[in-house]
């Protein structure tokens, strides 16, 4: 009787104890947490669990949008988490190397499993300054240079294989899926040497198909509050089994990543013959960094190689398809960029980087513009302050906050873009009613690529091959939108999406750090 008396109320002590905790947490981080004077809905200033949510449902960046809209510049996003949406910001956060802020913790969920850190998920800033050294001369002006009848050639296989017979429509296509295996067979060619040929072959296609699921998983993991406990289950049978398939995707891609680098390196009988190659896995294996004398293990080129694949190829699709979907629902700019395509090149085989193509302004516009409305990376990427502080829009924010800007909500803020959510390449382009300085001012809202020493390397390369590929594709074909009539076309906003999501003519996005998505549904039919 007395024992069972004491362990009743032992968990009546136990309980209030508890309770009385989760009180005090939730008063302390209402009312005296140091970031208890920012806005924000009450339960993001609770609980880090709505975050989680939004990122696993892939609605974080138009959380973002609607939180900015509805409480200002600066909003609190999570207990330790401040969300901004300023160009000061943006520019005080990741553009300068003084900021007193680094990646954190949250970065190492998508590395871990295959052994080491890459140059995007490097936390150290020493060591991350080390692989950006040893990584800059593979995309180097003369090294893209190199590379660019590869790049040439499998972008005309592309428009061949879409090539309809006769005079009349092709078949329909989705050109989602279409860009994801023209991605995968760019960056395939340039970091091995070799390409997927994921576009002509059915059988290839199955690796290039892992790529959003496995990111997916990675990116709602890493803002679990136990993700440090995860993390290290990656690569066991365990989580697989719990995960499933996008678990065994994420081990596939390591897995492939490994084997395509020691396939490389066994082919290579003459070592002098690999250093000279002009594949970029060639480059970095047999350069390390001339200041420190560091040289990369295999780890490191396995990791980088898988890196360099995912990082080139899903941006590239994303935007190459998202330019797609806007230049189909805008006849007129579909027009306008058409015309100065075919009236700058004779043929096909003049399209190749140089003046000509540099003379392409208003394709360059339309690039920039559906970057914009893509945002590669539309949420937050968070920075965490470092000891002593930092001051960012005049607040100075204590050790171990989290901060970030939202590259979606940025570039749909209209203190910077005049009516963000229609697509203009015309904002892009001087005249007298848009002057060089107020595209200037624009353009610091601007970061598609991202800022600073942590922006993306490969921005040159990407510039390049979405014009490449564009227009060869605009030169060669008239393309238009296969929908039936008052049906939501695939890739289009709608009633029934979710909030935020109500915009037919906007390509529908599902954050998942890069972006999941879907369609539009093409056909073409040949221009000559």
């Amino acid at each position: 009787m007395i024992s069972t008396f004491s362990l009743s109320q032992a968990l009546v002590y136990a309980a209030v104890a508890f309770t009385a905790y989760i009180i005090s947490l939730c008063a302390y981080r209402v009312f005296f947490h140091p970031l208890a004077k920012y806005p924000g809905p009450l339960s993001y200033k609770l609980t880090g669990w709505p975050l989680v949510w939004q990122a696993y449902k892939g609605d974080r960046h138009i959380w973002h949008l609607r939180d900015h809209e509805r409480y200002g510049p600066v909003v609190r996003i999570a207990p330790n988490t401040l969300s901004f949406n300023t160009t000061s910001a943006v520019h005080a956060i990741y553009g300068t190397r003084s900021a007193n802020v680094k990646k954190g913790e949250w970065y190492k969920t998508f590395d871990i499993a295959a052994g080491t850190y890459s140059s995007f998920t490097e936390t150290d800033r020493e060591k991350h300054a080390i692989k950006r050294r040893w990584m800059t001369p593979t995309f180097s002006t003369e090294s893209i240079k190199a590379n660019e009848p590869l790049l040439i050639d499998i972008i005309e296989r592309f428009c061949e294989s879409l090539k309809p017979n006769g005079a009349a429509w092709g078949e329909k296509w989705n050109a989602h899926q279409m860009g994801v295996y023209l991605g995968f067979d760019l960056m395939g060619a340039l970091v091995f040497g070799s390409d997927f040929k994921s576009v002509q072959e059915k059988r290839n296609r199955d690796l290039a198909d892992c790529v959003l699921p496995a990111q997916k998983l990675l990116y709602w993991l890493s803002y679990l509050p136990v993700a440090s406990l995860v993390r290290p289950l990656l690569r066991s049978q365990l989580l697989e089994m719990v995960g499933g398939k996008p678990v065994r995707d994420n081990n596939r891609l390591i897995d492939y990543g490994k084997a395509q680098v020691q396939a490389r390196r066994s082919n290579d009988v003459n070592e002098k013959g690999f250093a000279d190659a002009k594949d970029f896995l060639s480059k970095l294996a047999y350069n390390g960094d001339k200041k420190t004398g560091w040289q990369p293990t295999s780890l490191d080129l396995d990791t980088e190689s898988l890196n360099m694949i995912i990082a080139g190829a899903d941006p590239f699709s994303q935007v190459f398809t998202g330019t797609l979907f806007y230049l189909v629902h805008n006849a007129d700019c579909l027009k306008k960029v058409t015309e100065e395509i075919r009236s700058t090149f004779a043929s096909p085989s003049e399209i190749v980087s140089g003046p000509k193509l540099t003379s392409c302004t208003y394709l360059h516009a339309c690039l920039e513009e559906s970057l914009r409305r893509l945002a590669p990376v539309p949420s937050h990427v968070p920075r965490v302050v470092l000891p002593g502080g930092a001051t960012i829009d005049g607040a100075f924010l204590p050790p171990g906050t989290v901060v970030g800007v939202p590259q979606y909500a940025l570039h749909h803020n209209p203190s910077y873009f005049a009516s963000p959510f229609i697509f203009s390449p015309e904002r892009w382009l001087a005249s007298p009613e848009n002057p060089p300085s107020a595209i200037d001012e624009m353009r610091r809202a601007f970061e598609p690529f991202g800022l600073g020493v942590r922006g993306c390397i490969g921005k040159n390369l990407a510039y390049l091959q979405l014009k490449l590929s564009l227009a060869h594709f605009l030169w060669r074909f008239e393309v238009r939108e296969t929908v039936v009539e008052g049906e939501r076309g695939l890739g289009c906003g709608g009633a029934g999406l979710g909030v935020g999501r109500e915009r037919r003519d906007e390509y529908q996005l599902w954050d998942a750090l890069g972006a999941v998505r879907d369609g539009p549904v093409v056909e073409v039919r040949s221009a000559w």
